[in-house]
C-alpha cells in the first residue's frame, strides 16, 4: 500500500481557484440580469412602436376613411374625389384600400383599383414579382389578384411554379380571386409535390376553383383521372360545387375503387352533396368494418345529406358499432332523416343498443318530442342545445351523470319527457 502523503505546501492554485470560481459565477450573473434587461428593454420598444404604428396609421386615414367608404359604397366616383385620394400615396393608404377590395364589386372596386394604380402600387407589383424577397414576390402576387384583371392571370400562373411555397398559395389564392378558369388545370397541378417541392395546401387549391365558378368542369373531370392522390382529392371535393352533378359516375366509380382513403373520403362527400339515392347501397357497404375509419365517418354523413329512407337501416346498423365517433356521426344522420330515423334513434337508445353517452348533436331539424325523447335518455349535447334549449340540455346532463354513478341502471328504465 502507498504511503498517504500531505502536501506541506500547498500549490497556489488551491488558493486562487475558489476566487476564480466567485468570479466566473458572479459574472455569469451580471450577463443574465443583463440579458433579461436588454430582453424587456426590446419587448417594450416593440409594444410602444407597435402602439405609436397604429396610431400613426389612424391618423393617416382618418381623414380618408369617409372617401374611402364612399367610394367602397359606389357612392362617389368623380375624377375630382379620385384624384384627392391619387395624392396620398402613403403605403398605409394602399393597404386600406386592398382590404376593401375584398369586400367589394363592380364600380366601387374599379374606383379602389383606379387608386393603387395612381399611387403605381399595380405598376410596382408587376415588377415585384421578380424580386429575391419571397415577402415581396406574395404581396405582388396578392395585389395582382385584387385588381381583378384577367391580363394579370399569365403571371399569376408563372409564379405557381415559385421555389417558395407560400408565394405558391398566394398566387394560387389570386387566380380564385381573378375567377379565371382558363388556369384551373395550373391550380390543379400546384397541389404535386414536384423536384422535393412540396405543394399548395389542398384546401388553397379547392377554394381557388371553386371561386372560379362552373368554367372548372372540364379541368376537375380531368383532375379525378389523375395519377397524383393529391390532385384526385381536390378534384373530388371541388365536384360537389352545383352544377357538377354530371360527374356523377365518375365520382362514384373513384370513390369505388380508389386506393388512397382521403380521395375516399372526400368523394363520398360529394355524394353526399349531390344527393342521388342511388348511391345509397354504395355507402352503406362502406359502412363495414373493414373500410378505413375515414371512409366509414364520411359514408355516414353522405346518407344523412342524402335523406332519403333507404338509409335508415343502415345506419342503424352502426349505432352500436366500437368506433364511438361513427356511432356519433350516424345518430346525427338519423336526427336529421325524419321522423322515422329519430324514431329508431329513440328505439335504439331504450332498447341499450346505443350507449347513452353517445352524443347527438344534428338536431336542427328534430321535433321538440323527439328532443326530449332524447335527452330523458342523456343523448343530447349538440352545440347550441344548452343556449336554446337550457331544460332539455339539463335533462340530458341528469340522466347522463345517473347512468355514468349506477352501471346496472339499464336506459330503458328512462320515461320520455313529455
Amino acid at each position: 500500500m502507498l504511503p498517504s502523503y500531505d502536501d506541506p505546501s500547498p500549490s497556489l492554485l488551491d488558493d486562487v481557484a475558489p476566487e476564480i470560481a466567485s468570479g466566473v459565477l458572479t459574472a455569469s450573473l451580471w450577463v443574465l440580469i443583463a440579458a433579461i434587461g436588454v430582453l424587456v428593454v426590446v419587448m417594450i420598444w416593440a409594444h410602444v412602436a407597435r402602439v405609436s404604428r397604429s396610431r400613426r396609421i389612424a391618423r393617416v386615414l382618418e381623414p380618408l376613411r369617409p372617401r374611402l367608404l364612399a367610394l367602397a359604397a359606389d357612392e362617389e366616383s368623380d375624377d375630382e374625389s379620385l384624384g384627392k385620394l391619387g395624392r396620398y400615396r402613403e403605403r398605409v393608404v394602399d393597404r386600406a384600400v386592398l382590404d376593401l377590395l375584398g369586400k367589394v364589386r363592380g364600380g366601387a372596386a374599379t374606383a379602389l383599383v383606379d387608386i393603387l394604380d395612381r399611387h403605381g402600387t399595380v405598376e410596382s407589383a408587376l415588377r415585384g414579382v421578380h424580386s429575391w424577397s419571397a415577402t415581396t414576390r406574395a404581396r405582388s402576387a396578392q395585389v395582382l389578384g385584387a385588381t381583378r384583371r384577367t391580363e394579370y392571370s399569365p403571371v399569376l400562373a408563372g409564379m405557381i411554379s415559385d421555389r417558395d411555397r407560400a408565394v405558391r398559395s398566394t398566387a394560387v389564392r389570386a387566380l380564385g380571386v381573378l375567377g379565371d378558369a382558363t388556369y384551373a388545370d395550373a391550380v390543379l397541378r400546384a397541389v404535386r409535390e414536384v423536384k422535393g417541392l412540396s405543394g399548395v395546401p389542398a384546401y388553397v387549391a379547392a377554394d381557388a376553383l371553386l371561386a372560379m365558378g362552373d368554367d372548372v368542369r372540364e379541368a376537375v373531370r380531368r383532375g379525378l383521372d389523375d395519377p397524383d392522390p393529391g390532385v384526385r382529392y381536390v378534384a373530388a371535393t371541388v365536384a360537389s360545387r352545383g352544377g357538377m352533378a354530371s360527374l356523377l359516375p365518375r365520382v362514384l366509380q373513384i370513390f369505388r375503387t380508389d386506393r388512397d382513403e382521403r380521395v375516399r373520403a372526400a368523394a363520398a362527400r360529394t355524394l353526399g352533396v349531390i344527393g342521388d339515392a342511388r348511391v345509397i347501397d354504395d355507402l352503406g357497404r362502406a359502412l363495414a368494418p373493414r373500410e378505413p375509419a375515414a371512409v366509414r365517418l364520411a359514408a355516414a354523413t353522405a346518407l344523412g345529406e342524402i335523406g332519403a329512407p333507404a338509409g335508415v337501416p343502415l345506419l342503424r346498423s352502426v349505432l352500436a358499432a366500437g368506433d364511438r365517433r361513427l356511432a356519433e356521426v350516424a345518430a346525427g344522420a338519423l336526427a336529421s332523416l325524419g321522423r322515422t330515423g329519430r324514431e329508431v334513434l329513440v328505439e335504439t337508445l331504450r332498447q341499450g343498443v346505443l350507449p347513452p353517452e353517445i352524443s347527438v348533436r344534428d338536431t336542427a331539424a328534430t321535433s321538440p318530442a323527439d328532443l326530449a325523447a332524447l335527452a330523458s335518455l342523456g343523448a343530447v349535447t349538440a352545440l347550441g342545445i344548452r343556449d336554446r334549449r337550457p331544460d332539455l340540455y339539463e335533462m340530458a346532463a341528469t340522466a347522463r351523470r345517473a347512468t355514468e354513478n349506477d352501471p346496472e341502471r339499464a336506459p330503458q328504465q328512462e320515461d320520455p319527457a313529455p
